[in-house]
């Protein structure tokens, strides 16, 4: 069997003692065809010197330093170095699964499909033992796989789940008007090239939580607004196709999320403009997700709450409503 070559964008950005196990996975996966482009997104922690150092180590691994483009701006850069016929994405301070690449290359060839995903294992310090991954195999064809994107929590809304064929990468600028659930919005115009997504069951990329991550940082409006607008990016590209209704239930469900996000602030007065809003639109779309087969009962009555502002609505977002990255 012929292994397609397979890049590993790897951005980096003061990863500090989390760059050298990172690096590491990348380096031990049971795929043979790799290539590993390792983008040092402005660090000043030193990481460039242990980038070079690595690299130095490692034919496979090349390395390009430059100042800080963003996540997305820094992966784009990846990818125009990449030569693979497949592409994933690494964050600099997270770790693959040994057969992370394998499983998913096989996925796609045995799927004929040009994606696919695996679980995603948040951790906290020691990184968590791989499991052995039966690699079940599910296909999304299209429209079913950007469906999944939307719903399916097994998808995630991360890059760095996934591996994408490169073709779906043609004709689609791989930029973000905006730095909140700019991943969403990336896969959501990468994958409407995709005939689907094969989804395994590995637990192959591993998210590392620590004090700095994106996850643990004080809220700020940019968080709702961001995600409100790339929601309704979403909800306007899906007009007048087979994606419509589900577009629209997301859309509502991504209210309740960020306005129970203001309920769970300690000091939610900051805020108020933007519950105020978002608490509009809740109410005046109440009566549409109640019928929407796509929003989950308990999602509807969490809206019921919600519209209602009743005590139980903040109990019931913090049972119901989870986190997506």
């Amino acid at each position: 069997m012929e292994h397609p070559l397979v890049t590993a964008v790897i951005l980096v950005h003061n990863a500090g003692p989390y760059l050298l196990p990172c690096l590491e996975s990348v380096a031990s996966q049971t795929w043979p065809a790799l290539e590993a482009v390792v983008i040092n997104n402005g660090s000043t922690d030193g990481a460039g010197a242990g980038c070079d150092a690595f690299a130095s180590t490692d034919p496979r691994f090349s390395v390009l330093h430059g100042k800080n483009l963003g996540s997305t701006g820094g992966r784009a850069k990846g990818l125009a170095a990449a030569k693979g016929e497949y592409v994933l994405f690494v964050d600099g301070d997270d770790l693959l699964h040994p057969r992370f690449v394998q499983t998913l290359v096989e996925a796609c060839l045995a799927a004929a499909l040009p994606a696919a995903a695996c679980r995603v294992v948040p951790f906290t310090g020691a990184p968590p033992a791989p499991d052995p991954g039966a690699g079940v195999l599910q296909s999304f064809p299209a429209p079913a796989h950007l469906r999944a994107l939307l719903h399916n929590k097994q998808v995630e809304y991360s890059l760095c789940n996934k591996l994408y064929h490169r073709s779906l990468f043609a004709g689609v600028p791989f930029s973000c008007p905006v730095k909140y659930n700019e991943d969403l919005y990336l896969n959501w115009l990468l994958l409407k090239n995709a005939a689907g997504l094969a989804l395994t069951d590995l637990g192959g990329y591993f998210y590392r939580q620590h004090p700095a991550s994106i996850t643990h940082r004080p809220l700020e409006a940019a968080f709702l607004t961001e995600q409100q607008w790339v929601a309704s990016f979403i909800r306007q590209d899906a007009q007048g196709t087979a994606l419509e209704r589900s577009a629209e239930a997301f859309y509502y469900e991504k209210l309740l999320y960020l306005d129970s996000m203001i309920l769970r602030q300690p000091r939610p007065r900051p805020f108020a403009a933007l519950h105020k809003g978002l608490q509009k639109e809740l109410r005046s779309g109440l009566r549409a997700a109640l019928g929407m087969p796509q929003l989950a009962p308990a999602l509807k009555l969490a809206a019921l709450a919600a519209c209602g502002c009743t005590p139980a609505y903040a109990f019931l977002c913090r049972a119901l409503l989870t986190d997506r990255r």
